[in-house]
């Protein structure tokens, strides 16, 4: 786990990432020497590395799957089964569809009722 604090809009935000431990990343945190009041003040001075929006969503976006911890089966199911929705939206279309012509069939049949109630009113 490699912590990282970053600048996102005026705000610093620590940023956890998972790494690897044989990664070249992690070996260089290992590394690193205990900072000294020098590197403290360098690091004072130093401007953070901006944080851009795409990797705040993402940082958000891990947060929040961690804290509802179904959600990430439920997530799962979905990715899983993607045809569902297309087949269940294809479905309402045609119930509609039939909809629609029944009613264009009642609403003829009633049309005619209504002419013939006049033709034989004369």
């Amino acid at each position: 786990m490699v912590t990282e604090v970053r600048d996102f809009a005026g705000q610093e935000i620590e940023v956890k990432k998972l790494v690897d431990a044989e990664s070249k990343e992690a070996a260089e945190k290992a590394r690193a020497p205990a900072p000294s009041a020098v590197d403290a003040v360098l690091q004072q001075i130093k401007k953070k590395p901006r944080l851009s929006v795409l990797d705040k969503s993402k940082k958000d976006w891990g947060e929040f799957k961690e804290e509802t911890k179904g959600l990430e089966e439920e997530l799962d199911s979905y990715k899983k089964s993607s045809n569902q929705y297309l087949d269940k939206v294809s479905l309402q279309r045609a119930d509609y569809r039939e909809f629609e012509r029944e009613r264009d069939a009642r609403l003829a049949v009633q049309a005619r009722r209504r002419t013939d109630m006049r033709e034989d009113d004369f």
